[in-house]
């Protein structure tokens, strides 16, 4: 079952989300933390004050510590709504003067005229706790004596929940305010590819042009221009497929209609040498077929936007140029021309596609042969020349004139008054084949301006410097 397609504004509501609830946590936790503090500080310094005050009241009796405190002002130290107030005067040996002896003492007492907070037990009770160590110097009495008020926490714990309850509200409704403004901000973006999705769908299946992209999003035309590069290769492939199929039906409606008239003349003669000449063309009319057959399928096969994938390998151009023109030694021979190899190296190395190679050269030689008359003469070459191979093909045929040169390459363009039997399709493979491999093919009159001479420069990968050799292919 495919996946169900992810929403992108979910997601990008999801992510901002999960970037804002944590920031909410942590600016609760940190405020809770902070307001807890300074309500500590607050009552802390109401607490210490307490202290002082009861400090005043701390007298020295004859060598002994009193403390001269109404009941009325006991009660009134001891009066708290919210919590509960605890006191404790200590005399310097450690003796309670005054209040609750099970007040616990600090770890480390304060030095005389100092004073610290502390948090206590008191029974089952959690208590805040101001010691101050007041000194006795200057009366019968020695050292200092411990003056200690504790109270509960209530009153601290609730002040720092109204606190926090009030930061966090309007933080709360920050964040609902900026998730309602990050939904809206999002939808409204994102409108710009709801009206692309609907030109999109509103095309016809037969329109490959360019999608516009200067009203859209900076963040969506990298995606837009790889979409119109696929569309232009996807629009050259169908042109490329129906240029082949308008060649193919052009090129194949004549020979296929002569064969047909050639057979229901041989089935309506009775002369057995009519019947043998109608055989003869159809056999000659067929040689033909298939050779432009093989020449259309060689052709779609190596277009630039045939879809097909090109591997490019290291190879050895003299042993491909070498075997190829073995090949077509017998066709040579028939037509009395003698075709020989040359090379400058034993081995040259490129980059290329071996099959390619050969269909390039094949064709090149295919032509040499059917252009030149007999007892004429063809050279297939290889050598190096500065950072380049070159794959030459000579012949002393008739030549080509030097303002058809760059026409000849053209699918189907024959010359003029040519005497071959070609479909001119070679040199348009030649030249889509050396497109393949950044290689350049020109065409030049031959030696002493007889002839043709077709050069192909290939970019060279490795040279192995060897003896010279030339041998008869």
């Amino acid at each position: 079952m495919r996946p169900k397609a992810r929403s992108l504004r979910r997601q990008l509501l999801a992510w901002l989300l999960a970037l804002l609830i944590p920031l909410l946590l942590i600016g609760g936790v940190t405020s809770y933390f902070r307001a807890y503090q300074f309500a500590n500080l607050a009552y802390d310094r109401s607490l210490f004050r307490t202290a002082l005050a009861l400090a005043d009241q701390v007298e020295v009796v004859k060598g002994k510590v009193v403390v001269d405190l109404p009941q009325k002002a006991l009660d009134l130290l001891e009066y708290d709504k919210d919590d509960l107030v605890y006191y404790r005067l200590t005399y310097p040996q450690g003796n309670t003067i005054a209040g609750d002896a099970n007040l616990p003492l600090p770890t480390v007492l304060p030095n005389a005229g100092k004073y610290l907070y502390y948090d206590a037990t008191l029974g089952e009770k959690l208590v805040r706790v101001v010691a101050f160590s007041l000194p006795l110097m200057g009366t019968s009495a020695q050292g200092t004596a411990l003056v200690q008020v504790a109270e509960t926490k209530s009153k601290r714990d609730q002040l720092a929940s109204e606190i926090i309850t009030a930061m966090m509200l309007p933080q709360v409704l920050i964040v609902l305010l900026a998730v309602f403004m990050v939904h809206y901000g999002v939808r409204r973006g994102l409108a710009s590819l709801d009206t692309l999705q609907h030109a999109i769908e509103q095309r016809s299946h037969r329109d490959l042009s360019s999608v516009p992209i200067e009203d859209s999003p900076r963040e969506v035309q990298p995606l837009l221009h790889s979409m119109n590069k696929l569309l232009q290769r996807l629009k050259e492939s169908i042109a490329v497929q129906q240029r082949f199929t308008a060649n193919a039906s052009h090129q194949l409606r004549t020979p296929l209609a002569g064969l047909q008239t050639q057979a229901e003349m041989a089935l309506r003669e009775n002369d057995p040498v009519r019947i043998r000449y109608a055989l003869e063309w159809i056999q000659t009319g067929t040689v033909r077929l298939s050779h432009l057959i093989n020449q259309l399928l060689s052709l779609a096969r190596v277009e630039p936007a045939s879809g097909r994938e090109t591997n490019l390998h290291t190879l050895d151009l003299v042993q491909i140029a070498r075997e190829t023109t073995s090949e077509w030694v017998s066709a040579a021979l028939a037509r009395q021309i003698d075709l020989g190899f040359e090379s400058s190296q034993l081995q040259i190395s490129i980059s290329g596609n071996a099959l390619m190679l050969r269909e390039m050269l094949s064709n090149l030689l295919d032509n040499a042969i059917r252009y030149t008359p007999s007892q004429g003469k063809i050279t297939v070459a290889v050598s190096v020349d500065g950072k380049y191979v070159k794959l030459t093909v000579e012949d002393n045929g008739p030549g080509i004139p030097l303002d058809e040169r760059e026409r000849v390459f053209e699918r189907f363009h024959r010359l003029p008054e040519s005497t071959g039997d070609g479909c001119g399709l070679g040199l348009a493979i030649v030249r889509e084949i050396a497109l393949i491999h950044q290689a350049e093919v020109a065409i030049a009159d031959g030696t002493d301006g007889r002839g043709t001479l077709v050069t192909v420069r290939i970019g060279l990968r490795e040279q192995l410097n060897r003896p010279n050799s030339a041998s008869p292919a």
